[in-house]
């Protein structure tokens, strides 16, 4: 039924998609309507599921399952290795790439079949008149064209002419540009060799230079002056220091013991204060609880201290007073001297 609705809009059409598989497309000729298939085009433009609605008087989903299935159709018949016949249009196949083909039937251009035919049969006539006219022509032009007698054509002897240039110019001028280029490469040679040279002595006066500066600045020459110098004569000391009995000093150094960095930061309540000794401080939150995780996989007792200056600080010891804080980072700063301590 399908095929009787396709062969139906073809006359009014320029193409005929079947939504979902590919479209008719349809060329007036001077010989007729001539239709090729087109697999690209599968978007439903609604040309055929309105025709199937307005025939049947369905309404669209039914229209649209009955498309569905006329595919299925199609499909079924290339699956079995058979054409579909479009009834009045054309078959349908595949080839064994997975194209599909389409050979038009000849009764859907036989209207344009007589019309070519009409006026080709008009056609032999003009031929014959053509023809009787050209013999009528043709006498009186024989006459006029025997008059080229321009046999001179001697005159195109002058080719071996063409050939006799064989002056010997030709070797003289390359022997001219060879002595020319030889004698440029022996300057440009010379040129390179005088400025080799200039090169070299320059490199030498350089490193000549280099190492008399050397010498002089690490005092080469020193060693040698002095073995040339006449050694002194030795001259006799008397030591007329007078005798004192010596009594022994004690001369131990005092070290200084290092004092820690301490910040403090007032508080509301001044019972709360602690001290904590700082081993960093961060401006972003998440670095601090990361090296807070890592300062207690090494065994502190690591702790996140905040600031009014937003800061985070990470405390890895607290102490209720200054002196212990101050006693236990004298044992810890010559480990870690980036330690200090935060009253808070």
């Amino acid at each position: 039924m399908i095929s009787k609705y396709i062969k139906e809009l073809i006359p009014g059409n320029s193409r005929i998609i079947i939504p979902d598989f590919g479209a008719f497309m349809i060329q007036d000729t001077p010989t007729g309507k001539v239709i090729s298939f087109n697999d690209f085009l599968k978007f439903n433009d609604s040309v055929l599921l309105n025709k199937i609605i307005t025939s049947e008087k369905v309404d669209a989903t039914k229209g649209k399952e009955a498309i569905k299935a006329y595919v299925t159709e199609i499909e079924t018949a290339f699956k079995a290795g058979e054409s579909f016949a479009v009834e009045g249009v054309g078959y349908l196949s595949k080839d064994g790439q997975n194209n599909i083909n389409f050979v038009q039937d000849e009764s859907a251009k036989a209207k344009g079949k007589t019309k070519a035919t009409a006026k080709s049969k008009a056609e032999p006539k003009a031929e014959v008149k053509a023809e009787d006219a050209k013999p009528a022509s043709a006498p009186a032009a024989e006459p006029k064209a025997a008059a080229p007698e321009v046999k001179p054509q001697p005159a195109a002897a002058p080719k071996p002419q063409a050939a006799a240039p064989q002056p010997t110019a030709t070797p003289k001028t390359t022997y001219i540009n060879n002595s020319y280029t030889n004698n440029k490469m022996e300057i440009k040679t010379k040129n390179n060799k005088s400025v080799t040279t200039v090169l070299i002595i320059v490199a030498a006066l350089v490193i000549v230079g280099v190492l008399v500066w050397m010498a002089i600045d690490f005092n080469w020459f020193g060693p040698f002056k002095k073995a040339k110098e006449a050694p002194a004569a030795p001259v006799e000391v008397i030591d007329t220091t007078p005798v004192v009995d010596t009594v022994a000093v004690d001369t131990v150094a005092v070290v200084e013991e290092p004092e820690p960095v301490i910040v403090s930061e007032p508080t509301i309540d001044p019972s709360s204060k602690r001290c904590h000794i700082i081993a960093g401080s961060f401006q972003i939150e998440s670095n601090a609880l990361r090296y807070q995780e890592d300062m207690r996989s090494r065994g502190y007792d690591a702790q996140i201290v905040t600031r009014n200056t937003g800061y985070y600080y990470v405390s890895i010891k607290q102490f209720d007073t200054r002196s212990e804080a101050v006693a236990e980072w004298r044992n810890m700063v010559y480990e870690n001297p980036n330690l200090w301590i935060l009253i808070k």
